[in-house]
């Protein structure tokens, strides 16, 4: 076997660091340690842990203190090893301290989101690090809510704690909810929007909030809701209603929630104008709403309207699949057809390359070649 060489032995890495032996590695950390008080300050940290979660939670708790009652600006200098320093608080609580007493991590978790609103006003984040350590915690917060062991405390208390927290700090829980709720017990976030709902007053800032505790509460009515009724008027927003609704079946609820955002004919001095075309999204819903109220033929011929106005593949595609044999061949020959003399070259063509249709393609190419020349010209 090959003798490692002189210069391979001297790289940092932990095969070559154990080769210094652990007297002569903890001479170096005291070294070290003595000009770096962030160094200094793991150290404790990993020789509590080694004690017991009661030791660790005393270093955890004097450093989640001092963090909160801080009030000093973090200079551009200090900025990255306060950060680093605080990313590995988080990892203390959410995998050490959550190892020995998964219970007592979770309290912590809460104190460290907690921070978020005094240290935004203290870091300047312009490129996302912190919210990153932020966003981290929010995961593993929601992963140990959701441990089975630790469900039967019961939602209320965690939810308590939730409704808390997003009200001292709403612009931070926008982001961090849904990481939260994503592995959190089912039933936290139904607790969570009962209590935000019976809070004293209800902003914007909140009313984002509770959208969000809705959704994830599968509470539609919640959701909804939370719109203004000029809101509900949005193509997309009803859309989103009506998703959900046809999701647990109130078909006729979806169908109401699309008519009221339904595209209407632009007034004139002349009289009716046009009907604006409809937004994607919505009339994506709305066909999903013909087939569920059993309007199939009219589903499919909203379809091919779709595509035959927007060249959208996937429009195309969902009326094809649903044709049966050889009838979806001449309906993809239609579809090619009307792709290649589209009045717009280059969306006819970029519809045959994404379909793909490549000899159609080809085809259309040699066949109006002077609108390719047209096209460069302008």
């Amino acid at each position: 076997m090959k003798r490692p060489s002189a210069a391979s032995l001297k790289r940092l890495n932990p095969e070559n660091l154990a080769r210094l032996g652990a007297d002569r590695l903890a001479a170096i950390l005291i070294d070290a340690a003595d000009l770096r008080p962030e160094l200094k300050r793991r150290l404790r940290l990993e020789l509590a842990a080694e004690q017991g979660a009661p030791h660790l939670l005393l270093e955890v708790d004097k450093r989640l203190t001092t963090l909160a009652t801080g009030k000093a600006k973090v200079s551009w200098r200090q900025r990255a090893t306060f950060i680093a320093e605080l990313d590995a608080l988080r990892g203390m609580i959410a995998q050490r301290l959550a190892e020995l007493d998964p219970t007592q991590a979770i309290g912590r978790l809460w104190a460290f989101m907690a921070l978020g609103r005094s240290l935004s006003s203290r870091v300047k984040d312009k490129d996302g690090d912190m919210e990153a350590v932020f966003e981290r915690a929010a995961s593993e917060l929601g992963a140990l809510l959701g441990k089975p062991s630790l469900e039967r405390a019961g939602d209320e208390a965690h939810a308590a704690a939730l409704v808390e927290a997003m009200l001292t700090f709403p612009a931070g829980w926008k982001t961090w909810l849904g990481l939260v709720l994503r592995e959190a017990p089912a039933g936290l976030a139904a607790a969570a929007l009962t209590r935000l709902q019976a809070s004293a007053s209800v902003t914007s800032g909140r009313m984002v909030l509770i959208r969000q505790l809705a959704d994830a509460a599968g509470d539609i009515d919640a959701f909804t809701d939370t719109f203004s009724a000029e809101a509900l008027k949005t193509p997309s927003i009803a859309a989103e209603i009506a998703r959900r609704l046809l999701t647990v079946g109130r078909v006729a609820e979806a169908g109401a929630a699309l008519e009221v955002a339904k595209p209407v004919k632009a007034k004139s001095f002349l009289g009716s104008g046009r009907t604006p075309e409809p937004d994607f999204e919505w009339e994506s819903a709305w066909i999903d709403y013909l087939d569920a109220s059993g309007q199939a033929d009219l589903a499919q011929e909203t379809r091919w309207i779709a595509f035959e106005r927007t060249l959208s593949v996937a429009r195309a595609k969902a009326f094809i699949k649903r044709l049966g044999d050889f009838d979806d061949v001449e309906a993809e020959g239609r579809a090619f057809a009307h792709a290649a003399r589209h009045a717009d070259f280059h969306k006819g063509l970029a519809f045959l390359m994404a379909w793909p249709a490549l000899p159609e393609a080809a085809k259309m190419i040699q066949a109006r070649a002077d609108d390719i020349e047209r096209v460069d010209d302008d």
